[in-house]
């Protein structure tokens, strides 16, 4: 028995440097097929707060984000780099009270082994304050006035009071919440849903608040004061424009004017709109405007220019004619031969304004085929229109080729 202990005494260190070179060789083994890597993590890693308590407020600015520098396996760098892992900064305020508070970041990884070599920032600077809640009536802000002759009963709002909430130091800052609702030239009943304004003393708006409602509904009446009427205007013209064209336009700037009268039956008693003088349009060939004064009824007056801008689109009706056996010339023929042209004439379909194809003339179109260069035999070519109107557009041509015998 002794002998064996003594057999086994002396080979313990031989067996323990044995295990200790095989781990050894383990480990290189692994770490070539594994290798270790340092390197920035690339992906946005957001800085999370829990604990805080649910009547504190955090009054300043967080990073958004930290950068973060990992020693890791390139198998580990796989899976953090695909994010099948979590890799968290955390920022723990658990049972921290009012005032300032310096707090270390903590960085979590849901996988081993990874060494965190270095990350920015390692802390943050913070301050916490109470919850405070604050109600205020909403005051409605009119910007701009109604439309010449229009008034507007009480607005209805769909909420009359706003709870304020955030930062004590933030609600405190809050003088009052408004709404406002811009009035500018309106003459028709007003619905809007308007986001309401948390403003100090000074008008500025305070924010890091929230409000609950944030937005209100405003609803009002807006009706024309006696003796006051919105109308439309009526162009009148006189005259025919040329033959050969048509109207494509006929507008009026601006479209409504506000009429008065100390007398409010002259203005309920108008139709709805008031005429401008006429306007000529007698052999007119092309756009124009032109100022022209209202025709007012004795007794109303417009409240701003009794003059307005009448524009007037004038283009020419497009029409198409077809001209049948125009005959088909021979073009750089030498004199010492002879061509025949197989069929001798050609069917077109013009297009253009109307007055230009009425005033068209035969001789104003030309077809010919250029044979300049050619020597006696057989040729099928085609054909080039000359119009000595270049506004028209020749459509279709018929046929489109033709066989020339040269002798």
């Amino acid at each position: 028995m002794l002998s064996t202990l003594r057999s086994i005494t002396k080979t313990f260190p031989l067996l323990l440097i044995a295990s200790l070179l095989a781990t050894a060789v383990w480990i290189m083994a692994v770490t070539a097929s594994d290798p270790s890597l340092e390197k920035a993590y690339p992906n946005p890693v957001p800085v999370e707060v829990i604990g805080q308590g649910s009547n504190m407020v955090i009054t300043t600015e967080l990073p958004a984000q930290i950068s973060l520098t990992l020693r890791a396996p390139s198998s580990i760098w796989n899976s953090l780099l695909l994010e099948k892992v979590p890799v968290r900064a955390i920022l723990d305020l658990s049972g921290l009270g009012e005032g300032p508070h310096t707090i270390p970041i903590q960085i979590q990884i849901g996988i081993k082994p990874v060494e965190v070599r270095s990350f920015n920032p390692r802390s943050v600077n913070l301050e916490l304050e109470p919850l405070k809640t604050k109600q205020f009536e909403i005051r409605v802000i009119n910007q701009g006035i109604l439309a010449v002759g229009y008034q507007s009963n009480p607005a209805h709002l769909s909420e009359s009071t706003v709870i304020v909430s955030g930062a004590k130091s933030f609600v405190e800052r809050v003088n009052e919440v408004r709404a406002v609702l811009k009035l500018t030239d309106v003459k028709m009943d007003i619905n809007q849903t308007i986001s309401l304004q948390p403003v100090d003393a000074n008008g500025v708006t305070v924010k890091g608040v929230s409000l609950s409602p944030d937005k209100i509904t405003i609803t009002q009446d807006i009706f024309e004061r006696g003796g006051y009427r919105n109308v439309v205007i009526k162009v009148v013209t006189i005259g025919l424009i040329a033959d050969g064209f048509r109207l494509t336009n006929l507008s009026v700037y601006p479209p409504t004017v506000t009429v008065f009268s100390t007398d409010p039956a002259l203005v309920d008693g108008l139709p709805g709109y008031v005429e401008t003088k006429p306007i000529d349009l007698g052999k007119k060939a092309d756009n124009f405007e032109s100022s022209i004064e209202l025709n007012l009824p004795t007794g109303v007056q417009v409240i701003d220019d009794v003059n307005v801008i009448v524009k007037v689109g004038i283009s020419p009706i497009q029409s198409s004619l077809s001209l049948t056996d125009i005959l088909v010339e021979a073009d750089g023929l030498p004199v010492q031969f002879k061509a025949t042209i197989m069929p001798e004439k050609v069917n077109l379909i013009l297009s253009g304004p109307l007055s230009a194809l009425d005033s068209l003339n035969i001789k104003d179109i030309r077809v010919l085929l250029d044979l300049t260069g050619l020597l006696p035999g057989s040729y099928t070519l085609e054909p080039k229109v000359f119009l000595n109107i270049p506004i028209l557009k020749i459509e279709n041509i018929s046929p489109t080729t033709f066989v020339i015998t040269i002798q």
